[in-house]
């Protein structure tokens, strides 16, 4: 691990700490496997590099959109990070946004990685939270993905 990668895993893990203050318990992620995409060891990959800047992970099997939503929700995650490579993963991504939606689990934020810059219009009129492209890190997703959830949270507890 270079240095920049290093202070982007402290400072994610010191954003996972002031998280937990704010909601009395870690950010929860969800790592769904929605296609055979030859993409498992990314993905594993992802689940460790997560752990390790403070998130609590859930790992899926091989499973269609509407039990990837199912297991979020049921999971009562903070985050869906699907990563993949496959040419249907803007498809599956649009479902599992729509699956969430009739859960009534909208508020369970989904990003995705790597997206190209084409696929971006449709991810985000679908809802998509964030769309990070191939030179993003896993660890600079963790960092973003966490400001925003605290983003969140500090507006919601300005609504009451």
């Amino acid at each position: 691990m270079d240095k920049l990668q290093e202070k982007d895993r402290e400072e994610s893990v010191t954003l996972s700490r002031q998280f937990a203050e704010i909601e009395g318990r870690r950010p929860r992620i969800y790592i769904p496997e929605m296609e055979d995409d030859g993409e498992h060891e990314k993905r594993k990959e992802a689940a460790t590099t997560f752990a390790d800047a403070g998130w609590d992970v859930d790992v899926g099997s091989p499973e269609p959109p509407e039990d990837a939503a199912q297991n979020a929700a049921d999971n009562d995650v903070h985050f869906i990070y699907y990563y993949s490579t496959a040419k249907s993963r803007t498809s599956l991504l649009v479902k599992l946004i729509q699956y969430l939606t009739m859960l009534g689990r909208d508020d369970i934020l989904v990003a995705a990685a790597p997206v190209t810059e084409s696929e971006r219009p449709v991810l985000f009129h679908y809802g998509i939270t964030a769309a990070f492209d191939k030179n993003y890190t896993i660890d600079k997703s963790s960092l973003t993905m966490l400001r925003l959830l605290i983003t969140r949270s500090r507006e919601e507890d300005s609504d009451l």
